[in-house]
């Protein structure tokens, strides 16, 4: 078994125990396997670009520091000052992707709003939707505007997915990855303010650890790519 494979049985016997974990009610426990994950997802990032961090790199693991942190909000949200912050934790880190996935050598030149809009719609549609009929009802008004924000931030990251360039070599895990992202938000958000269901909480983790895992990978790939062409090409500033 090679150390990638190793990594993945890892993560999900470690799923597995989360999940017991959360519905036993141990959440010291359940937080402490949710570390253990992030750890292998960092260690998994760090053994592909073979220890040589570039600035991409810091972004990424900044990222994912603040999703860390909200998915602990995740299983202690109770309170609507809890929920803003867990909304707050998660704007940070998607708006952190959103500066990996713009940089200027990932998307055409000369952006336009209607090139946002010809490439972006089905994340763009989807999010008017899911707002206007679904989250506008059961939002509270403390974090209603917050939730304005998150919504179509994350239509935009989507719709950048979307328009990476096809030299993108890791562009298919990227757009699998905000794919997965956005189902498991959808899911999460009946789950956080309808209340939960019936694998709820499996379903929710398995959709998020699955892409961060491809939302990694996606970047290396090109990352290596890059290195390939063009010697430190992370490092001159165009990511």
């Amino acid at each position: 078994m090679n150390k990638n494979r190793l990594i993945f049985l890892l993560v999900f016997l470690l799923l597995v125990l989360e999940v017991t974990f959360y519905y036993t009610g141990n959440f010291y426990l359940n937080i402490a396997v949710k570390f253990f994950i992030g750890a292998l997802l960092v260690y998994f990032y760090y053994v592909q670009v073979q220890g040589k961090l570039l600035y991409a790199d810091n972004i990424f693991f900044t990222a994912f520091a603040f999703g860390f942190m909200g998915e602990i909000g995740f299983v202690y949200q109770k309170t609507e000052v809890l929920n803003s912050i867990l909304v707050f934790l998660y704007l940070v880190e998607h708006q952190l992707y959103i500066i990996l996935l713009r940089q200027p050598n990932f998307q055409k030149k000369n952006l336009t709003n209607f090139d946002l809009m010809k490439k972006g719609w089905p994340y763009i549609l989807t999010a008017f939707l899911f707002f206007g009929f679904f989250l506008m009802e059961i939002v509270p008004d403390s974090i209603f505007v917050l939730m304005i924000f998150y919504v179509f931030q994350f239509a935009i990251m989507g719709a950048y997915s979307l328009m990476l360039n096809n030299s993108f070599e890791g562009k298919k895990y990227i757009i699998i990855a905000v794919g997965l992202m956005a189902v498991s938000d959808i899911i999460s958000s009946w789950y956080v303010f309808l209340g939960d269901f019936k694998f709820g909480y499996p379903i929710i983790r398995t959709l998020y650890i699955s892409s961060k895992f491809l939302l990694a990978y996606g970047f290396i790939l090109n990352r290596k790519k890059i290195l390939t062409d063009a010697a430190n090409h992370w490092e001159t500033g165009d990511i």
